[in-house]
This record gives C-alpha cells, structure tokens and sequence, in this order.
C-alpha cells in the first residue's frame, strides 16, 4: 500500500524513439499503485509525459504497439520546409496528440506538467507548466536541425535535452518529496566490439556519451530517489518500429527497480 499523502513526481528524459520505453516504466508504476503528483518532460519525455497527465497514454501505447510502424511513418512524412532552420516541419507530430486529445492547455492536465526546452540564442533552460501546451511539447520536441524551432515568448527554442536531458529539478520545484527520474541514455548494455563500428554507430554512441554524462552531473546536486536506466542502449534515436521492444523493456526494467525500493513510498 502506497502512502497517499508522498508527492511523488517523475522526470521523463529524453531519447527520440527510446522514449517508447517511458511507457513501459508508466505502465509498471500505474500496475504497482504509485500514485504520481508531478511531471517533468525533456523531448520525447515531454510528448510521453503529457498524454499520461491527459489520461491518453493507453490509447497511444495501442497504436504504436499494433502498428509498429506508427511514429516513424508520421515523422517522416512529407512535412519538410525550406532548410533555413531545419529539414522537417514536425506539425505531424503534433497532429497525433491533437487526435488523441482534446486537451490543449497544461491547466486542462490531470497531472501538473512541466516541460523543458533550450533557448537556443541565449543558452537558457525555459520551463512550461501553463497555457498552451501544445506549443511547449512542439518546442521541447524540436530536434535542432530535424525539426522547426519553436517560439515560447520571445524565446527561440529547440530540444530540451541540449540543456537538460532528465529535467529533474523540474519535479523537485514543482513540490516532489519523492523523485523517480527516466534516464534513457545509460550505456550498461553495449555489446558490440569496436571492430563492428561504423560511422553511424560512432555518432550515435558519442551522443549517448554526451547526454549520458550531462544527465549525471545535473544529479550532483540533487540525486533522485530512484534512478531508471532501461538497458535500451542497443537501440537508434530512430528506432520507432520497434515500439513492443522497448515498451516492454521499459516496463521490466522500471519493474524490477521499483519492486526493490518498494519501501521508499511506504
């Protein structure tokens, strides 16, 4: 039996189609009863974060597990601009959680939400918990160079996770007593050997390395009360057609921590 009267608040980080597994981990903290007061979301983590504040994740998690093709297919549909500021419009990510909800304003969430962004100009981390929320995940989602920087204010922004790829502050600001934080960057569960590399392999692992290590010196401060890093490290930024994968791999990994640290809500 879960303690009520804990603020729990979880921080979902970013990961492009990694992020598949934030729904796994959702999945085993609504199945274990742990009563979720908070949000925070960085990139995917923001999208994720939002549909489960909106009470939409299942009907999400149906779609991309029966076609498993889903993200990928609208992602790269033909939504591209003039490259000024980036190749793809991102306006097809943000039809799919206008579908899959009406609601379009943080005020309107179950769950109080905070996404993050990067100002782009001015280096600057900018939060969002009111008005419109659809702007926000579009912001937060703005892969630089991939997809269209977003506007919050007077802000220039793209991808949160360039600042700040497990927003975990965010929750501790927002009133959490009690932090779970989804880092999807570990690199516990690399096995390929170095003659097996490629150049893509090369820039994607130096990525991970990034925003693995930024992720960890942000915790210096603060260190969450549970830490989840699903063992997703196999897996491309552009994995979407193996959605089933990760989902269940984010739900056995969350699984199996949470059991463990059971007595941190009690």
């Amino acid at each position: 039996m879960m303690k009520k009267n804990y603020k729990i608040g979880i921080a979902l980080g970013g990961g492009a189609a990694r992020g598949y597994a934030h729904i796994g981990v959702l999945n085993a903290i609504d199945e274990l009863n742990i009563p979720i007061s908070y949000i925070s979301g960085t990139s995917i983590g923001s999208f994720i974060g939002a549909l489960y504040a909106s009470g939409n994740l299942k009907t999400f998690e149906k779609e991309v597990r029966s076609r498993n093709s889903f993200m990928k297919d609208v992602l790269f549909k033909l939504d591209p601009i003039f490259p000024k500021l980036s190749i793809i419009n991102g306006n097809e990510v943000i039809k799919i959680f206008k579908e899959l909800t009406y609601i379009r304003t943080f005020e309107e969430l179950n769950i109080p939400l905070t996404t993050v962004a990067t100002d782009i100009v001015n280096n600057v981390k900018i939060e969002s918990k009111k008005g419109d929320l659809i702007n926000a995940i579009k912001a937060s989602i703005a892969i630089p160079g991939v997809l269209t920087p977003t506007y919050i204010n007077d802000n220039l922004c793209v991808d949160g996770g360039l600042i700040d790829p497990v927003p975990l502050q965010s929750i501790i600001d927002m009133g959490s007593d009690r932090t779970i934080a989804v880092n999807l960057y570990g690199l516990q569960t690399s096995k390929k050997k170095d003659n097996k590399y490629n150049i893509v392999d090369i820039v994607d692992r130096s990525a991970k390395i990034i925003l693995n290590n930024v992720t960890h010196l942000s915790f210096k401060n603060n260190e969450p009360n549970i830490l989840i890093e699903p063992p997703i490290d196999q897996f491309y930024g552009w994995d979407f057609h193996k959605a089933n994968e990760l989902i269940d791999i984010g739900y056995d990994a969350a699984k199996e921590i949470l059991n463990v640290n059971s007595e941190l809500f009690i």
